[in-house]
Formats: structure tokens, sequence, C-alpha cells
């Protein structure tokens, strides 16, 4: 009888820890889910100090708050819309790729027509009721087709072949020519590199990509011929932003401007930095600092310390999306995680590489921190769906 109780006793002790351990393999990544909320509220907290003379400058009857109260607005309807996707499962997303990425090319599309809307010299808006950015949501439908392309059964064994680039290359070679038509080169390096990563780690040969090279040129010769001829495009324009990268000291009150405003600020900030709230250059010498170059006033305030932390929790997020790839259960998830992760891992290293004139100065904007509505809840949505790829892959999550 005692052996029994006890066969009984430990066979239950057995059975409450596979219980548990089910129950805790179904939570999202901890650590990821940490991050993302750390990141959205250091990028609010810096909004509010880079927004405040800006906000003031909108019109008589401003106060310092007023970019902050729509960044909150945004931020905690994005942390609602974050929940949402990861409740929702992501091969049930992935079973309306072709219907997303044909709606987001026909918004691409109208873009270019009476309802598009055309800021600081650019076509890029759409309005709907609301103002956004169709080449956001390009990012995440190039990430959901390629990913569905090169994990369906039928369909993965051609697109690996020679001429199995064009499965998947016309369609996003669409894409991306409706968004050099915009112009929005940044997001045409952020899709085609994830494009190209993504072909990598599936197995792609080399001929392969030698083709797709080819493809892209010869398409973007043609696109680039047709619209200098239409006038869409400026050649002019983009060689002197070249030549301000190469050279910013020969016209610091024109095109070299903002490049070298936020030098100064990163400049000053020091190891420490000034302080929160007590940037010198976000009051309207640095055009814009609330939104592509706020990195540039969290150097100023909060120094190298600062900067260090932030690229640290950048970190920390890309390499979770990584192991969330590489622990996903199923092909899909897994180049789905991925091309979600090597796009915001683009997209930061371009920014941090513009404000600090690494490369030419290009309108890309900071995940987390960049002030917008529509592309911080399309930010959101695809960490939603990388949580719910967590929840069904068995890894530690802690």
């Amino acid at each position: 009888m005692v052996e029994g109780k006890h066969r009984t006793d430990s066979e239950t002790k057995k059975l409450r820890t596979k219980i548990r351990t089910e129950m805790f393999s179904r939570q999202p990544d901890f650590w990821l889910l940490l991050v993302i909320l750390l990141l959205l509220g250091i990028g609010t907290m810096m909004v509010f100090s880079a927004s405040t003379a800006s906000a003031y400058s909108k019109r008589d009857d401003a106060t310092a708050y007023d970019i902050l109260r729509s960044q909150i607005f945004y931020a905690v309807s994005g942390v609602v819309i974050m929940l949402l996707a990861s409740w929702v499962n992501y091969k049930l997303i992935g079973r309306f790729t072709f219907l997303f990425y044909g709606v987001t090319l026909i918004f691409l599309v109208l873009v270019q027509s009476p309802l598009g809307r055309v800021y600081n010299g650019a076509r890029r808006w759409l309005n709907l009721g609301i103002e956004f950015q169709p080449s956001e949501l390009l990012k995440l439908a190039a990430v959901m087709y390629m990913a569905y392309v090169l994990s369906h059964p039928k369909i993965r064994e051609k697109s690996i072949r020679l001429w199995g680039v064009l499965i998947y290359g016309i369609p996003i070679a669409i894409g991306i020519l409706l968004i050099i038509i915009q112009p929005h080169i940044s997001c045409v390096v952020i899709i085609g590199g994830m494009m190209v990563m993504m072909m990598f780690v599936c197995g792609v040969k080399a001929p392969t990509f030698i083709l797709g090279i080819i493809l892209v040129v010869v398409c973007g010769g043609a696109v680039a011929i047709w619209a200098v001829s239409s006038g869409s495009l400026d050649f002019q324009y983009i060689g002197n932003r070249f030549n301000t990268f190469l050279h910013p000291e020969q016209d610091p009150t024109g095109g070299s401007y903002q490049i070298l405003q936020s030098l100064y600020a990163i400049g000053s900030g020091g190891l420490f930095g000034r302080g929160f709230g007590q940037s010198v250059q976000k009051y309207l010498y640095l055009p814009e600092p609330y939104n592509d170059f706020i990195f540039s006033v969290l150097a100023e305030e909060l120094g190298f310390i600062g900067v260090a932390i932030v690229i640290i929790l950048f970190i920390v997020l890309i390499t979770r999306g990584y192991k969330i790839s590489s622990y996903a259960p199923d092909r899909f998830g897994s180049l789905l995680a991925f091309g979600i992760t090597t796009n915001i891992a683009i997209q930061v290293a371009m920014n941090i590489a513009v404000v600090s004139n690494f490369i030419p100065v290009t309108g890309v904007s900071l995940p987390f921190f960049s002030y917008g509505g529509t592309a911080l809840w399309i930010l959101m949505a695809n960490m939603g769906i990388l949580l719910n790829i967590s929840k069904q892959s068995k890894y530690p999550k802690f």
C-alpha cells in the first residue's frame, strides 16, 4: 500500500511538472516583451523631451505636451494592437498573405493619385480618412510574401531554382518600384536587404542571386529613365545629398545644416549627457528633432551611457527575434520571424548611421522612438506576430 501510494505521489508530481512546463511553454518570450515595453517607454519619454520647443512653434495656443499626448495615444493603442496580434495565430495571418500584399500594392498606386499627400518633397502619404505611409505596410507585406513562398511545400522547390526568383522577385520588385517613384530610398534599402537575407538563409544558389541582381539593375534602370524623363525623380537632388555626406563642411547653412546640427548634438553629449530635457539642439536648431533625428537628442541628453543602454536593448530585441526564428515550430513561422527581425535590424542600423553621418541623409525613422502614428502601429503589429510565434515555440523564455 505504501509503495503504491509513493508511486501515485511521484506520478502526480511528474504530471504537475509536465502541466506547469506546458503552461510556461505557451507563454510569450518574456525578454522580448520586456525590451519592447522598455524601448517604447524610453522612446515616448524622448519624444516628449525632443518635441517641447517644436510643439510651441506649431500654433499660438500650443503647449509643450501637445506632441506628447499624441504619442502616448499612439503608444497605448500600439500596445493594444500588439496584444491583439499576439493572440491571433500567425498561421491564420499567413492565409491572407496574397490578399494583404495585393491591397498594399493598391495603396502604393493610390499614393500617386489625388489621394496622395506630399511632405518635404516626397509623395509617400495616403489619405483615406487617416494619413499613413503604405511603404510601412510594404515592409510587413514583403516579409509575409517571402516567408509564404519560401516555405510553401509546392512552391519552395521552384522558388530556390534559377528562374524561381521570378516567383517572389517580380511582385516585390513592383512594390519597390512604386516606392522608388515616391521616392523613399531608405525603404527600398530595408526591403531589398531583407529580401537578400531571406534568400540567403533559404539556400538560394549563387546563379539565382546573380539573376536577381541583373533583374534589379534592369528594372531599376528602366524606372530611373522613366522617372527622370517624367520629372518624378531628381538626380541632382540625390547628387547634392551624396556630396553633402562627403563634404558636410562645404554648405553649413544649406544642405549640410541638418547633419551638422546632429553631429553637434551627439558630440556635446559626452559620457553622461547634458541631462534629460536639457538638449540645446532641439530648440529649433535641429529640424524635426522628435522624428528621424531623435537619436541625436538622445545622445545629447543621455550621453554615451544612455546611447549604449538603448543600443543594448535593440541588440537584445534583435537576438531574441532571431532566437524565436530558430525555434519556430514550422518553416513559415521561422522565416516570418527572421524577416521581421531583419527589417528592424536594418532600420535601426540605418537610422544611427544617418544621424552619425556614416551614410547619406535619408528619411528613415528609429523604431519605438521616432514620432508617428501608423508607423508605430504597424511596428507593434510586427511585435505582436513575433510574440505569437514565440508562444508556439518551445525554448527557455525567461
